[in-house]
């Protein structure tokens, strides 16, 4: 069963395509608002409100045949060769604190409540020459493992970082694409 028509008008055959491929987002946008009214008017909490929003997001989210195949398998929805890693660029990034479990049986006048970056990692590298390098090739180029990490017959040598519970090995076939935030100096004056 085909339907076809000769199109003369290009924005109209791109706006027909993109209305049938995002039909079922249209849906979920009316349901997304329908529940937020019924929140708004019920005066919940914005920490309800979120859980409900999320919910309503998550039982109503369609899904391919395809899709629901690969994940009923577990089977990957996307490969890449190259994994991506996030390296800040900014002198005052942000830090995760150490999980709550940690903190609890810490000193309370320890100072070290953070969990380490990679910033952390990259001035603990080993003193060697082969690690005199700048921040974005130690990134790309090593992985990070931390020591209790048992690795069965490594393809490159694991070394220790000086300090820190970590250590790191050079990444076998492809370095990591490198993903930064970027910064105008003219729109971006406050956060340089």
């Amino acid at each position: 069963n085909m339907d076809i028509e000769f199109v003369l008008d290009p924005y109209a055959c791109a706006k027909y395509l993109m209305s049938y491929t995002t039909k079922p987002e249209r849906e979920m946008s009316l349901l997304l608002e329908e529940t937020h009214k019924e929140c708004r008017e019920g005066n919940m909490s914005v920490r309800d409100e979120m859980k409900k929003l999320s919910g309503t997001f998550f039982n109503h989210r369609q899904v391919s045949v395809q899709e629901a195949i690969y994940r009923a398998t577990k089977m990957p929805l996307t490969y890449s060769s190259r994994g991506f890693l996030f390296v800040p660029s900014h002198s005052n990034s942000c830090k995760f604190l150490k999980p709550h479990n940690v903190l609890k049986d810490m000193d309370p006048n320890d100072e070290n409540i953070y969990m380490s970056n990679l910033v952390d990692k990259y001035f603990d590298r080993p003193n060697e020459p082969e690690f005199d390098i700048c921040m974005a090739d130690f990134a790309s180029e090593y992985e990070i493992l931390s020591v209790n990490k048992k690795v069965k017959q490594p393809k490159t040598p694991i070394k220790r970082l000086q300090t820190l519970n970590f250590a790191i090995k050079k990444r076998c076939n492809h370095n990591a694409i490198i993903r930064y935030p970027y910064f105008n100096r003219e729109t971006d004056r406050k956060l340089l």
